[in-house]
Parts: C-alpha cells; sequence; structure tokens
C-alpha cells in the first residue's frame, strides 16, 4: 500500500472531497486525522471511513482559521505519539455577495479558513516533517485560483493566495525534503454541490462548459490528491494540477 505507515492529517476531511480523500488515503493504509469544525459530523465519518476497525481514523474538532484552535490540535496529535507526513489542506468556506457591499467580517471569515487556515496548518507540520526528514503538503485550491466569477471575491481572493502560497512553501522547505503541491477542482459532484446539479439551467451550463461533458467525481482528487502524497511526486513542487474535464484549457 502507498501509504503504509503514513500519518495523515486531512482539513475538511468530513464530506465532500477531503472526504474523498481520506478514505483513499486509508485504503492505501494511512494513519489518517480527519479534521472540521463539527464534531458530531467529524465523529460519524471516522467511523464510517474505518471501515476495518482498526482505529486508524481518528476525529480532530479544529476551527482552522484559530491558531489556538489548531495549536490544540497538533497537541493532540503529538500526545498520541504521531508525527504528520502528509497534510492535506482542504478546509473552504464561500460566502457571496457584491464587492462594493462586502462586509468586513464576511471578507475576514473567508480569507480566515481559506488561506489563513492553510497557513496556520502548514506551518504547524514543519517541525515534525523537518524532523522525520521530509513530507508532504498538498492545498486544495479552485478554478478561482486561475480565474474569477462575480460575487465572490473573497474566495477568489483566497484561492488565488493558495496558489501562490504553496509556491511560497515549496521555495522555502525544498531544502527539508518537503514538496508543497495543489490541486484545482473543476465542478465535482459534492454534497455542497447538489442544488446546484439539481438546478437544471445551472447543470446544463456546467456539463456545456465543461469539454469532458459531465461534472467530476471526488474520487477523481482524490487519487490526483495520491500521487502528490506518494514518493512518485518527489521531485514535484511547487506545482498545480487541474482535475477539471478541460475547463482551463477552453475559450469556450
Amino acid at each position: 500500500m502507498i501509504l503504509s505507515g503514513k500519518t495523515a492529517l486531512i482539513s475538511g476531511g468530513s464530506r465532500g472531497i477531503g472526504r474523498a480523500i481520506a478514505e483513499l488515503f486509508y485504503s492505501e493504509g494511512a494513519n489518517i486525522y480527519i479534521m472540521a469544525r463539527n464534531a458530531e459530523q467529524l465523529g460519524i465519518a471516522a467511523k464510517e471511513i474505518d471501515v476495518k476497525n482498526e482505529n486508524r481514523v481518528h476525529a480532530l474538532p479544529c476551527d482552522v482559521s484559530s491558531e489556538t484552535s489548531v495549536n490544540d490540535a497538533f497537541a493532540r496529535i503529538k500526545a498520541d505519539g504521531a508525527i504528520v507526513d502528509v497534510l492535506v489542506n482542504c478546509a473552504g468556506v464561500n460566502l457571496r455577495g457584491p464587492l462594493e457591499e462586502m462586509p468586513l467580517d464576511t471578507w475576514s471569515k473567508v480569507i480566515g479558513i481559506n488561506l489563513t487556515g492553510t497557513y496556520l496548518l502548514t506551518k504547524g507540520c514543519f517541525e515534525g516533517m523537518k524532523e522525520k526528514g521530509g513530507g508532504k503538503i498538498i492545498n486544495i485550491a479552485s478554478l478561482m485560483s486561475e480565474v474569477a466569477r462575480p460575487t465572490i471575491s473573497p474566495y477568489v481572493a483566497s484561492k488565488g493566495g493558495v496558489k501562490m502560497f504553496t509556491k511560497a512553501i515549496a521555495v522555502e522547505w525544498a531544502k527539508y525534503n518537503i514538496q508543497a503541491n495543489s490541486i484545482i477542482p473543476g465542478y465535482i459532484e459534492t454534497e455542497m454541490n447538489a442544488p446546484l446539479i439539481a438546478d437544471k439551467e445551472f447543470n446544463a451550463k456546467i456539463i456545456n462548459r465543461t469539454p469532458a461533458g459531465r461534472w467530476g467525481k471526488p474520487s477523481e482528487i482524490a487519487h490526483a490528491a495520491l500521487f502528490f502524497a506518494s514518493h512518485g511526486s518527489d521531485f514535484i513542487t511547487g506545482q498545480e494540477i487541474a482535475v477539471d474535464g478541460g475547463i482551463l484549457a477552453a475559450l469556450m
């Protein structure tokens, strides 16, 4: 198994893309910590992912935008005698509104979770990865890291920041054998997107806009993450891969 003996920390791991990554990493032998704010939902997800009842999936409630909460989470990991080998920054939120009417609180919440949370978790993994002689950091960026849409300016700014922060990690920590890369998902079939898929007009727009002619699956993002978590990517750092069915490659 590709990740046998490795410990992975996955924020946003209770559902959607993060959950799919946790499930695949578990099947490849990793010891998993899944992180989210909703402790009850997180606990249920941990039990469901650990299908072999091997106690390899641990629920770790955390507000990634809070330094205190993140520090408490790493204290728990340390108390368990674990060191994070693979970090997946998947926690994210999108709050909409016209830029000219955007309250500072809304802006700050999106930036705090999407970008500051990525920074805090990344920083928290450094000492352990350095001690072990290397590590993998995988950041979930977005189509909005590359292009913009109206009414989601904080999200666009945060995900553009995630993309460039990934490059900063790669440049600064390559000397410690730490690789940092990002994944750009296209439109993916998740619980969060279920209302959009059910909207016939919107669904048709996405299918027509996507050269592959369909929505992506969370498992397809997970397999890209597995590659970045594996030794196969040891000489790849500071890069992004779009798993988007060809959207970014197409003009129309």
